[in-house]
């Protein structure tokens, strides 16, 4: 018999099991925790129920039960904090949404730098939980059943080093919104492709959230000219397109522009979406310092949007935006006090020219010379656009009494031809 191969059972030595991926939680010397919100539900970088910890260089995802950490983001890669009242629940929801950069990376990366952190709770708690500080010394706060959350959820995005920005009203108020909508009427619907969400206009900027990914249009990237646009074939519905600048590495003079278009905006939201846009276009494309430098320059005029009135039990009264014109005026109909105010002023300028006579005459070239010089200090750019007579519809001034009478001369010619007609009948 030939040597047996059949290999035989030894007492060799056995490796040992790999090491887990997942790494242990350490808090290391120089990386220390600052607050803790447990038992939080992220969107990004992961999908799962987490204790949120914010330390003073990273934000770690840890496993509430292992204990093992899911991922990290590190803390200098934040450029944008948002927290907002998130739309379309039955019950009151808070979102939060850190940004690394305004533009989502869309190579589907895993680097820790290029992920948003997106995770939301319930505005009343549904049941307790203790949040953790650690500064200056370790303490627990507890937030019973019901109680407000949002006061642990600033506590914890006060030690985000990037200033905190909320939607407000007075910035921009919704056509749909309702007195309860609150700050959620600072957004509208929309969709990107076929994906939903909300676009949240702030004095800064527009984001498009609460879902992943996120993207924000910041006021100085937008173009000067048509940096938002609106499209309407209907005007039940409508597409909003921000045109965006992208900063490229070459030298070239032109710069490339990005278009990005929602569709299937409620067609009621135009008026506020024009209005907020009108009110901030000095500030397209240029810079918060250099746009407040040029606007003083070309003069003092408010371009903020008007506050809303708050009534009696503290809803807006009234739309946050105004779209009225100094020259509406000049279409209104002038009502009977306006005839009487009118009429004596004429009596009066009648009494004044008879007793001024040559030296009215004599001041007239003076004083128009001293109008021409004014004027032309004061004189802008024609815009047809903004003309009071080439808008549609567009009429003179005219006093109730005028109306009634071209009425009058109307309806006679047409009753003098009706009878001349039977006449000839």
């Amino acid at each position: 018999l030939g040597p047996s191969n059949k290999r035989t059972r030894g007492l060799t030595p056995t490796t040992s099991d790999p090491a887990p991926k997942r790494q242990k939680t350490i808090d290391d010397a120089d990386d220390p925790p600052r607050f803790t919100l447990p038992s939080i539900s992220t969107t990004s970088p992961i999908r799962k129920k987490v204790d949120l910890t914010v330390h003073a260089r990273s934000i770690r995802f840890v496993n509430p039960t292992t204990r093992v950490l899911e991922a990290s983001v590190p803390l200098a890669s934040i450029t944008r904090a948002f927290l907002l009242p998130t739309r379309g629940k039955p019950k009151g929801h808070w979102t939060v949404v850190l940004l690394p950069t305004d533009v989502p990376d869309k190579t589907k990366s895993a680097v820790p730098s290029t992920q948003q952190v997106i995770f939301g709770l319930d505005a009343r708690s549904a049941a307790s939980f203790e949040t953790i500080s650690y500064t200056p010394a370790t303490s627990t706060t507890t937030v019973a059943k019901g109680e407000d959350t949002v006061s642990a959820v600033r506590s914890w995005l006060a030690h985000i080093p990037v200033p905190l920005l909320e939607p407000s009203a007075t910035v921009f108020r919704s056509a749909c919104a309702t007195p309860k909508s609150g700050h959620g009427a600072a957004g509208v619907d929309a969709y990107l492709a076929a994906k939903s969400g909300t676009l949240w206009f702030f004095d800064l900027g527009v984001l498009w959230g609460e879902g992943k990914p996120c993207e924000f249009w910041a006021i100085d990237d937008l173009i000067p000219k048509d940096g938002v646009r609106l499209i309407s074939a209907t005007g039940r519905t409508c597409s909003v397109i921000f045109s965006r600048k992208v900063r490229g590495t070459g030298r070239e003079e032109d710069e490339d522009v990005v278009e990005t278009a929602f569709s299937m905006v409620d067609g009621k939201e135009q008026d506020p979406i024009d209005a907020w846009a009108r009110h901030r276009k000095h500030r397209f494309g240029k810079s918060l310092a250099v746009a407040a430098a040029s606007h003083s320059e070309g003069g003092s005029r408010d371009t903020r949007p008007t506050q809303p009135v708050a009534n009696g039990n503290g809803t807006a009264k009234g739309p946050a935006w105004d779209d009225s014109d100094s020259d509406d005026a000049d279409f209104e109909v002038a009502s009977s006090e306006d005839l009487e105010h009118g009429s004596s002023d004429e009596g009066e300028d009648s009494e004044g020219e008879g007793g001024s006579g040559a030296g009215s005459a004599d001041d007239g070239g003076s004083l128009d010379s001293e109008g021409v010089e004014e004027s032309g200090e004061e004189e802008e750019e024609f815009d047809e656009a903004r003309h009071p007579l080439l808008r549609p519809g567009a009429m003179p001034r005219m006093s109730k009494a005028a109306i009634e009478a071209a009425v009058d001369m109307v309806h006679r010619d047409l009753v003098e031809d009706a009878s001349e007609e039977e006449d000839e009948l």
